[in-house]
């Protein structure tokens, strides 16, 4: 055949061969993959049991990458774990079909040998381009790469908690994390740590579980008050308060200021005290005080007591030197102080004023007055005093009595008046009670009431006693002497002795 009728039969070939092919439909390749639309109908509408629509969701697979909000919408219209697991299964299967093979290596051909020429033959070229597959579909993106949230990620208990120091929370701290889109977030590394002084935690580091969950057990340290528990999730801070109670108490503590008192309590100041009473736990921590009262049994304080919930109050006012017990009681609790009081003597150079009465007898009559049989009667005397040193005291006073001088032809009235200087040495100065010795000397006159007919004498005397310092108060002291005097006369020597038995009184300025 010429080679222009060949070229002409193949293009005839050609056309007709176009022509002729069928074309399949797009329905005969299966059917499409499901929108989540069409799948949520299906499950609510329940046309199909789930196992029939887990087949189908394998078969034909589904449009969409299910998020964690899309399967929690899946699971309200109906769907289970074995749909959710068929969506799975189909897009894991399209992305494995999605990556392409790797290329084979390439062969080089061997070198062809030369040969005698060979005619061409005719080729007859169809188009079959009607019949192909359509090309795969792009496989689905990578899922979003979850992010924790700020707002849903916290602590959902605790913020109401309380405990006994010490102790451990009944209960679990619970801390959930969450991302975005409202899902756990598992695996998140976590550490919680505790306040200073706050306590321990366990554990202190974790991860989320499946629920996104992370509990935490806490014990209580010994400090009352506030705790706070810090979670630290990835750059976010979380935190929530936890209060500490006190514990039971189990001591009364004194304070005065803000310094316990420990031991006895010692007043060296006539200054009004105020002391604090608060009952404490085991670890020191205050706790509510209930029925409290304080007594005393030192009679050199004068106490007033008052309590709130918080603490006690007891104000002492220092009276005189001396020593006694205070007594305290509340929350079933008891405690004695002892309370040693020191008043300060009168400083050197503060003067007092004083005034005695004293009765008066004699011994020993005097020579110049024949048939004396003895002499008695009372003198009242005023006197300054001044401190010189701690116990050591000097006096001048001047004295006026009365005196009756018995004769055996009958009585003599008698006029005394003296002036004198004394000093005195207290052998306890800062006591209630201080023993005293005295020494002093002075000028008298002894006159009759016959205007000095009888008697009179004018001379020097000089004096020794002992007796006892009271303090009343502390501006206020009672004193108490026995004294001897001894009395000069003119020309005759030791005239007589009186003994004067005094008790008085003394004020410091």
């Amino acid at each position: 055949m010429p080679p222009a009728m060949t070229s002409l039969r193949v293009l005839l070939l050609v056309t007709l061969g176009v022509g002729v092919l069928p074309i399949q439909p797009a329905g005969a390749q299966g059917t499409q993959p499901l929108r989540k639309a069409e799948l949520v109908r299906m499950l609510a509408r329940q046309a199909l049991s789930k196992p029939q629509i887990a087949t189908l969701v394998r078969r034909n697979c589904v449009t969409f990458q299910p998020t964690a909000h899309d399967r929690a919408e899946l699971r309200a219209a109906g769907a289970d774990d074995a749909v959710l697991a068929a969506i799975d299964q189909c897009l894991r299967a399209r992305l494995a079909r999605a990556t392409p093979p790797p290329s084979p290596r390439p062969v080089a051909p061997a070198p062809a040998r030369p040969s005698a020429p060979v005619p061409s033959p005719v080729v007859a070229v169809t188009d079959t381009s009607a019949r192909a597959a359509p090309p795969p579909p792009p496989p689905p993106p990578a899922p979003p790469r979850p992010v924790i949230s700020e707002r849903l990620t916290q602590f959902t208990g605790g913020a109401e908690l309380h405990g006994t120091v010490g102790s451990t929370l009944p209960q679990a701290l619970v801390l959930e994390v969450r991302d975005t889109t409202g899902a756990p977030f598992v695996g998140q590394p976590v550490t919680i740590t505790t306040s200073s002084g706050g306590g321990t935690v366990t554990p202190s580091a974790a991860e989320s579980d499946t629920s996104g969950v992370v509990r935490v057990r806490v014990t209580l340290g010994e400090r009352a008050g506030p705790t706070t528990i810090t979670a630290g999730v990835g750059t976010l801070t979380r935190t929530v308060l936890v209060r500490v109670d006190p514990g039971p108490p189990e001591a009364l503590v004194v304070e005065r200021g803000d310094t316990p008192v420990v031991g006895s309590l010692t007043l060296r100041s006539r200054d009004t005290v105020v002391l604090r009473v608060v009952a404490r736990d085991r670890y020191g921590n205050r706790t509510a005080l209930d029925k409290f009262a304080a007594t005393t049994t030192a009679r050199a304080i004068a106490l007033t007591a008052t309590a709130t919930d918080a603490a006690g109050s007891v104000t002492l006012v220092p009276r005189r030197s001396g020593v006694g017990e205070l007594t305290l009681s509340g929350s079933g609790l008891r405690a004695r102080l002892p309370v040693d009081v020191v008043l300060p003597t009168t400083s050197a150079g503060a003067w007092g004023l004083g005034a005695r009465t004293a009765w008066l007898g004699a011994n020993h009559p005097w020579i110049g007055l024949a048939g004396v049989t003895g002499i008695k009667g009372a003198d009242f005397s005023i006197f300054g005093r001044r401190t010189v040193v701690a116990g050591l005291s000097l006096a001048l006073g001047a004295a006026a009595g009365s005196l009756n001088a018995d004769q055996t032809t009958g009585a003599v009235s008698l006029q005394l008046l003296e002036g004198y200087g004394r000093a005195e040495f207290a052998l306890v100065p800062r006591g209630t009670v201080s023993p005293v010795l005295s020494l002093g000397a002075g000028g008298y006159r002894l006159k009759s009431g016959d205007n000095g007919q009888t008697v009179d004498h004018t001379n020097l005397f000089w004096s020794g006693g002992v007796g006892a310092d009271v303090v009343v108060t502390a501006s206020v002291i009672v004193e108490l002497r026995v004294e001897r005097q001894w009395m000069r006369d003119k020309n005759q020597g030791h005239g007589a002795t009186l003994w004067p038995l005094s008790a008085g009184v003394r004020a410091a300025l």
